[in-house]
Parts: C-alpha cells; structure tokens; sequence
C-alpha cells in the first residue's frame, strides 16, 4: 500500500513538472524596457496559478526559467521579468526551471530546522536569514555557537532529522487562526496582511512562512555546513548547504583532498601534518631567500653608488628594476646623501629628500600624465604608462 502511495505522488510531482518545463503556460508582455544589458518585461500572467517567484521575497532566491527564447535573469517583487534578449510584445509561452525551485525549497526548509533544532536544544533565536545562489546563512545573536562540537552536533541532528523523513505541511491560515497557534517558533509579524502560510514539520516545528519548501524532510537528502564565524559584534553567522548543493560540496572538497594527498605523496590522514612540515619547509628557505637578498642588495648598493649619477651637489641613482633586492634599498643607501629612482613597467619609486617628492606627481600630472599612487615628500609610489627616464629628467628640473 505503501509502495502505491509513493508511485502516485511521483505521478503527481511529475505531472506538475512537466506542465512547468513544458512551455505550456502564457503569459502577456504589456510594456519592454531596455536596462544596460537586459530587458525588463511587464508582464500579465494568463496562468494564475503559475508564477515566477519574486527574487528576496520571504529572503530566499527567486524563479528562473524561460520566456519564448529569453532567459529570466532576476524577478522582481512585482512578478515581472528581467530577460537577457529583447522579445516582442504580446503573448509568450514560459518555463519555471522546477528543479531549481526543488533545490531553493529544500535549502529553505533546512532553514526552518536549524532554527528550530538551535531554539529548542541551545535557546539560540534566529535573527538573520540569507540565501544565495552557492550557499545560505542563518545569524544568531550569541557567540557562544562559535564552538566546533555545537556546530558539529548541529551537523548530526539536522542529518538524524532528514533521516527521519519528518512530513511537511503548508497550511493556509487566516491570521486569527494563525494567532492561536501557541507552537509557532516566532510571533507573525503585524507587515503580513491577508492569508498566512504555517510551516509544519510534524511536532518538531511550525512558523509562517512563504516560498518554497520540502514536502518531507528526507528530500533534503543532505546538510552540511560549510563554515561560521563572528559578524558585527554578538552575532554568529553559520553558512550552510544543502541538497544537490551539499553533494556538489563533498563531491568537490573529495576531488580537492584526492589531488592533494597525491601531489604531496600522502594518505588521507597523514595530509595535514605533511602539509604543516611543508610550510615549515618554506618559510625556512623564505627566510634563508630573504637573507641572500640582503646581503646581495648590500653589495649591489655599494655598486650604485659608486655609479650613481652627480647632478650638481646631489647624487642620483638609477636603478630599473622591481624586485626582492629593492626593498633593502633604505637599509644600505643614504638618504642624505643619495636620491633614489627604480621601477620598471609604469611603476616606480622615488626616494629623496633633495626636493619634495610629491612635486613630481603634481609635475607630471600638469604635462598630460593619469598618475596613481601616492606617499610623502621623502618617499612617492608612482603608477604612471611612461619609463623611468621621464621621471629622472622630472626630478632633475624640480632639484
């Protein structure tokens, strides 16, 4: 009896898939307005009980699909459409992309059981709710939940719940009867007028809500999170996935673990410690590195000096590169004595205390040059499309 159950509401589920993704539902575009590089479509649905949902609406993600040969980027929160290429007015056959919409309800319902798990276990009350296109999040004002065993127990019991294969009911309510209901997680706010949909998830949960959700919570198939940290100052943010989303995360982060444990010659278990051992191994040859360019830019500077070049009391020295050796020029170049210009490919550096090195900026700028960057007057960063020979011949008229 059971197994006949399952058919019929498979039937069911596909009947209601295919009148979706079969083109068979109009609409009427009354009014096409051209935005930057797409149309926004106002349009009258001639299938009411057949819309796009609205992008933001209720927090999570709105409908895609098709309109004729367009494809619906964003909808609004009046119903009508952002296409990406123009279409005639008048009537147009659409598509709603249900297996997008299967995959923002069970993102959506994951939602209402990590809120109610964290209420009833830890009294965390949820104050933020996100969906995006790779990810959602849910904010709760502690952080006491940034803690790995509460997240990970989190993890454990979202997973026990889809398990369960808890039955999910949207019920319609007018907002007296709503207001009876002494189990809803979260009071309904005063802003919602008219019919008010309720949530139920078995005993385990009720709150109003609208969009899209699950009809039982084995659909979900799969939670995970995928990190949390602090935001502002007392909240706790906790980024999650699920559904063909979660999969997609344990398919790719395998694939990620797999190339790593073969580029490093380790097993599973040994890849972190290996990786640590290879850092330690890099930042002991960086600094070793960092020691020979010191020493080589020491006596690289006893080179340019001796060759720097005398502009009546002052001495300048050129040097037309940008690299590791530079960044030891302060250490073992005067600059009492010695003004000093490097860079190559429009970036450039002056040091002097000869004139004031933000002269040559100005300078610049008042013969035609787009200069970026900045500094002081002993030292400018210049991002400049000229070579190094203009900024000498400028510094040399300020000296």
């Amino acid at each position: 009896m059971i197994m006949w159950m399952d058919v019929l509401q498979r039937k069911k589920e596909n009947v209601v898939k295919r009148l979706c993704n079969g083109g068979n539902m109009k609409l009427k575009i009354i009014e096409l307005k051209k935005e930057k590089y797409r149309y926004l479509a106002i349009v009258e649905y001639l299938d009411e009980n057949m819309k796009f949902y609205p992008d933001g609406k209720g927090g999570q993600l709105g409908d895609r699909g098709s309109v004729g040969q367009a494809q619906i980027l964003e909808v609004d929160r009046e119903g009508n459409l952002f296409l990406d290429i123009e279409l005639g007015l008048g009537e147009h056959s659409y598509v709603i992309d249900m297996d997008r919409r299967c995959e923002i309800g069970k993102n959506h319902t994951t939602q209402h059981l990590i809120s109610a798990y964290l209420k009833k276990k830890y009294d965390y009350d949820t104050v933020g709710f996100r969906m995006g296109e790779e990810y959602s999040t849910v904010d709760f004002p502690s952080l006491a939940l940034i803690d790995a065993k509460k997240i990970k127990d989190l993890e454990k019991g979202i997973n026990k719940i889809i398990r369960e294969d808890m039955n999910i009911e949207i019920l319609e309510l007018s907002r007296e009867e709503a207001g009876q209901i002494e189990s809803l997680r979260k009071s309904i706010s005063e802003k919602i007028v008219g019919k008010i949909k309720v949530v139920k998830v078995e005993d385990f949960d009720m709150n109003a809500c609208g969009g899209f959700h699950a009809q039982s919570t084995k659909e979900i198939g799969l939670f995970k999170v995928i990190n949390y940290e602090k935001v502002k100052k007392t909240i706790t943010r906790v980024y999650y996935k699920a559904g063909e989303l979660a999969y997609e995360d344990y398919y790719e982060k395998h694939n990620i673990i797999k190339k790593a444990t073969t580029q490093v010659s380790s097993t599973v278990e040994e890849i972190n410690g290996k990786i640590d051992c290879l850092l330690e191994e890099n930042k002991s040859k960086t600094k070793e590195l960092s020691g020979l360019y010191n020493k080589y830019s020491e006596l690289l500077c006893e080179k340019l000096k001796e060759n720097s070049r005398i502009q009546g009391k002052n001495k300048i020295i050129i040097y037309k590169k940008n690299d590791e050796i530079t960044k030891f020029f302060p250490k073992y170049i005067e600059n009492e004595k010695y003004s000093v210009i490097y860079g190559e490919e429009g970036n450039f550096t002056v040091m002097s205390k000869a004139i004031n090195c933000n002269e040559i900026k100005n300078s610049l700028e008042k013969i035609g040059y787009i200069v970026k960057g900045g500094g002081n007057s002993t030292r400018i960063n210049l991002r400049i499309d000229a070579n190094i020979e203009i900024i000498v011949d400028i510094f040399v008229k300020l000296l």
